[in-house]
């Protein structure tokens, strides 16, 4: 397959993830894979839909609904891959799990990963 060029203001054309800098190089991240932190620039990217769809507990924090079959899909992973990358993720703390059972889907919180709160 032979790709063209990218000419002018046609570089505008395309949509991103973002992955933040601190989080690619900051020490206390230093110890997560590169899957997870794609994982978390994916779950930062849904945090905005979530808000459109006021997806927000009682407490005001927007959620993420993101079922680990679409993890597998979007980073083109195994079940067991996409999970080991979500609980490195719940490990350093980036992001909450809250269980909902009875067969609806969990919510995920998305930590900011700029400000830390006391432990």
């Amino acid at each position: 397959m032979a790709f063209d060029y990218i000419y002018g203001l046609s570089a505008d054309q395309y949509s991103f993830y973002r992955i933040p800098k601190s989080l690619m190089f900051g020490d206390e991240f230093r110890d997560l894979s590169l899957q997870a932190k794609l994982l978390y620039g994916l779950l930062l990217d849904r945090m905005a839909m979530s808000a459109k769809n006021q997806w927000i507990d009682n407490e005001s924090r927007v959620y993420v609904v993101y079922p680990i079959s679409e993890m597998q899909e979007d980073l083109n992973v195994s079940k067991k891959k996409a999970i080991e990358y979500l609980k490195e993720l719940e490990t350093v703390g980036l992001v909450k799990k809250k269980v909902k059972g009875f067969g609806l889907p969990n919510h995920l919180y998305v930590k900011n990963f700029v400000v830390s709160q006391p432990a």
